[in-house]
């Protein structure tokens, strides 16, 4: 016998275009309505546990603060950094029509443990508690991210992509993820892609599955739009295959809150297109509770590894 858990992890954007440009002037409904009256509403109808990870940005927002703080149903908040839009060498004091693409790996470690220091205070000052639960702007997490965590008393990580090699022309080099695990593990200190049972910090890769057949050759991601509803089944199926001999398995399903805002993101343009990616979520949501899929939080993940 195993447990099965599900986490949701967000990542909570001021609105944004079909480039990942944010809007301009700068917006705010992906909180306002996209998690406020859209998504949380479909969590609680299915009693799931979100965990969001707030931008910098967002945290700097008064009214999504406030709608953060009266959020009704139950969810974890975290911070997700982009590392040009917040202090020391911040690049952009207007974010309107900006976009992130700094990756915070390839940062002087000082000048990266001051940036995820000042966004966890923004945080304690906005919330009155310190977060548990960080996820890196664009996954570019490396060894240092993995201290500087460990000092400002994080429990978990979520930015690593199994499978995945990012490398374009917006990353001074590749960084590497093809050889990962897919489930949590407490990471080494000094390499965040190796196991350490006595490591401080839970990393929880975000669910990707190499898949191949005859017809089919792709990763799979245990998100909606880039996976379909039949493919994030496949997925749980196989993780189930490979990995309940452990006694454990864990999905953890990513997406950005503005991709359930009409011509938000690059996958939905209008109404129709967040209809259908609704659909999606809610069927899988569905299979979960009929797979008896329990929802957790990512610091409750922590709680469960620790045991």
């Amino acid at each position: 016998m195993y447990e099965a858990y599900i986490t949701i992890t967000i990542d909570v954007e001021p609105d944004c275009t079909p480039t990942w440009h944010y809007s301009n002037p700068l917006s705010f409904d992906g909180v306002k309505i996209g998690i406020n009256k859209i998504l949380q509403p479909i969590f609680n109808k299915y009693n799931m546990k979100p965990s969001y990870l707030i931008n910098n940005v967002v945290l700097e927002d008064e009214e999504s603060i406030e709608v953060f703080k009266n959020l009704d149903g139950e969810f974890e908040l975290g911070t997700h950094l982009h590392a040009e839009f917040i202090r020391p060498d911040k690049l952009f004091d207007d974010y309107a029509g900006k976009k992130g693409e700094m990756n915070q790996c390839f940062l002087e470690p000082k000048i990266e443990y001051e940036k995820i220091k000042n966004i966890t205070e923004l945080f304690i000052k906005n919330f009155g508690y310190a977060p548990l639960s960080f996820r890196a702007g664009r996954f570019s997490v490396g060894v240092n991210t993995i201290a500087c965590l460990e000092n400002l008393n994080y429990k978990v990580d979520t930015s690593v992509t199994p499978n995945i090699i990012w490398s374009d022309e917006t990353r001074e080099r590749p960084i590497d993820f093809s050889n990962v695990t897919a489930q949590p593990y407490f990471i080494k200190k000094s390499n965040l892609l190796e196991k350490d049972s006595n490591g401080k910090l839970l990393e929880v890769p975000v669910s990707i599955l190499k898949y191949s057949n005859l017809l089919l050759k792709k990763n799979i991601w245990l998100r909606p739009v880039y996976s379909k509803f039949s493919e994030m089944k496949r997925l749980v199926k196989l993780f189930n295959k490979y990995y309940s001999k452990y006694g454990i398995v864990v999905y953890n399903m990513m997406f950005h809150n503005v991709e359930v805002i009409p011509n938000g993101s690059p996958y939905t343009k209008n109404e129709a297109d967040v209809n259908k990616y609704l659909i999606v979520l809610e069927k899988f949501l569905n299979y979960c509770i009929m797979n008896k899929i329990k929802s957790v939080k990512l610091s409750e993940l922590y709680e469960i590894y620790q045991k």
